[in-house]
């Protein structure tokens, strides 16, 4: 828990600004294991975060926020429910409902500003505000929309294990990487469908499958590519195709089992793109590296580490390869947290194709 010992706000004689809980932490582990295996670590990893279980809130203009212990925490005006602390995501997602700056609220002001202008946003909505309180043991982790459809992680690793049963590569499936947490992901590899596009450099055709157990993420499912040699993914651009399915509505399981052949052609077809690579050449590479809008100013320095270590040489050369270059985003990747990692590998991704198509 955040402490305020000597916040300016105490200095003032104002009470310290409320904290949150903490969430679910998040992990990215490079494995190499089967799919059930993998599987039981991910729920195992869920159930050590607490028990699971959904409260429908049917007008959070009937709750208020309250002081509990510096905590901020949720109760039903009538009392008939427990107050529960919110964790991090449970308290943006909350803002967001009321249209709040939620950093600013959180970070800036006192505790009794913050209860006085939230509680005064819930109660203000002209319309009944229905929510469902996902919860983990007697904290709330995600405060999500009524139309949520829950796909937990026991349900969800048993529909992408019969997706893959039924398209007959679930003996094939190596689990290369596992992420755990606010975003969970599996990196799927067909070791068999495998080209060597160096001596000694490997890469394999691969599917990713990401979601969220807290409203963090849609169910995403996506044809990628995994290098052995660097354990670097380089996913499909969302152009390209990429199954993506909110959690709303029914048949979201059997949205992810349809997803699963399609996202394995596409995995092939990049993996032509990826053998393409080769013989494109990245000129001007400071300016270029300079010119990735999507990338922050340290993620920009990475790149440029990384790229140095792929092509050996002490100093940021001027041209490069197309394969040299997208290899040095996504070892870049392996910095950032599971959320922001996929984003990067799958903008690798992008960058490979659009230079592809300028060639």
């Amino acid at each position: 828990m955040i402490t305020h010992a000597h916040s300016p706000l105490q200095r003032m004689g104002l009470t310290p600004s409320l904290s949150t809980r903490r969430d679910m932490p998040s992990s990215w582990r490079d494995v190499d294991l089967d799919f059930d295996t993998a599987a039981a670590r991910l729920v195992e990893a869920h159930e050590m975060d607490g028990a699971t279980r959904d409260y429908p809130v049917m007008d959070l203009r009937t709750w208020s926020l309250r002081s509990d212990r510096g905590l901020f925490s949720l109760s039903p005006l009538a009392g008939h429910e427990p107050s529960r602390p919110l964790r991090a995501t449970g308290l943006t997602q909350l803002m967001t409902r009321l249209g709040a700056p939620t950093e600013f609220i959180r970070d800036r002001l006192p505790a009794e500003l913050q209860l006085g202008l939230i509680n005064y946003l819930l109660a203000s909505q002209e319309k009944p505000l229905a929510a469902q309180l996902r919860l983990r043991g007697d904290e709330i982790a995600a405060v999500v929309s009524d139309r949520y459809t829950a796909l937990d992680p026991a349900p969800f690793v048993d529909t992408l294990r019969d997706a893959l049963k039924v398209h007959g590569v679930l003996d094939d499936v190596r689990v290369r990487a596992l992420a755990t947490g606010s975003v969970d992901a599996m990196r799927l590899v067909l070791p068999g469908e495998a080209r060597t596009l160096r001596v000694g450099d490997v890469s394999h055709v691969a599917i990713d499958v990401s979601t969220s157990m807290f409203g963090k993420s849609a169910i995403h499912v996506r044809g990628s590519i995994f290098r052995l040699v660097c354990l670097n993914g380089l996913r499909v651009p969302e152009h390209l195709g990429a199954f993506s399915r909110r959690h709303v509505g029914a048949n979201v399981q059997d949205a992810l089992r349809d997803a699963v052949p399609t996202a394995l052609i596409h995995a092939r077809g990049l993996m032509d793109e990826w053998q393409r690579s080769l013989g494109v050449v990245i000129n001007n590479v400071n300016d270029y590296i300079e010119s990735l809008r999507e990338l922050t100013q340290k993620e920009k320095e990475l790149v440029t580490t990384e790229l140095k270590a792929e092509v050996t040489a002490p100093e940021l050369p001027a041209h490069v390869s197309l394969y040299d270059f997208t290899n040095s985003l996504t070892a870049a990747a392996h910095h950032a947290e599971p959320a922001r990692r996929l984003e990067l590998e799958t903008m690798a991704g992008g960058v490979l194709h659009r230079e592809l198509g300028r060639a």
